[in-house]
């Protein structure tokens, strides 16, 4: 992640992906939308060639359903990128060791981890339900934002079994909890 990715989800407590990473993660959204237009494509054409066709229902169901599914994917995806925020007075040593303990109990390997990022991935065997998430862990001040998503890097997917939440929401007790 950049500087300005770093600054602006910090502003945002949203995610900011690059545009692979937004092609990736918005996949099933983009493939939603593509099914739709090609009856539309198919029906302005006869349109335009003189040949117009009633639209029949299975034309429209064709159509409206994966529109709105993909509607409901896009919300689904966007929502994934919130950061889940803890605030804390704990120091960045005593923040690390937290880190450490739960990268090792879930199995996260760090990949980046600078004074304002920790970056860190899982690799799932194959059978676990997950092709492997991507946590990424932000330090602002007296704020932790932590968020998880299905890896970017691996197959699209849409479901973690799980796995997305128990890894925030596990950092964020943890922190919470040493933080009393």
């Amino acid at each position: 992640m950049t500087d300005q990715q770093i600054d602006q989800s910090i502003e945002t407590n949203k995610l900011k992906l690059t545009a692979w990473g937004k092609f990736e993660h918005y996949g099933i959204v983009f493939f939603l939308f593509f099914i739709p237009i090609v009856p539309l494509f198919l029906y302005f054409k006869d349109l335009l060639n003189g040949n117009s066709k009633e639209i029949n229902g299975g034309m429209l169901l064709f159509t409206i359903i994966p529109f709105i599914l993909g509607l409901l994917f896009y919300r689904l995806q966007r929502n994934r990128l919130n950061f889940k925020i803890a605030e804390t007075n704990l120091t960045r040593d005593e923040l690390d060791k937290i880190i450490h303990q739960v990268s090792i109990e879930l199995k996260w390997t760090i990949i980046t981890s600078n004074k304002r990022i920790i970056e860190a991935k899982t690799f799932p065997s194959f059978f676990s339900g997950s092709w492997g998430e991507q946590i990424t862990i932000l330090f602002d001040n007296k704020r932790v934002l932590v968020n998880s998503i299905c890896d970017l890097d691996k197959r699209s997917s849409v479901v973690s079994m799980g796995r997305n939440k128990k890894n925030t929401n596990r950092l964020i007790d943890e922190i919470e909890k040493a933080s009393r």
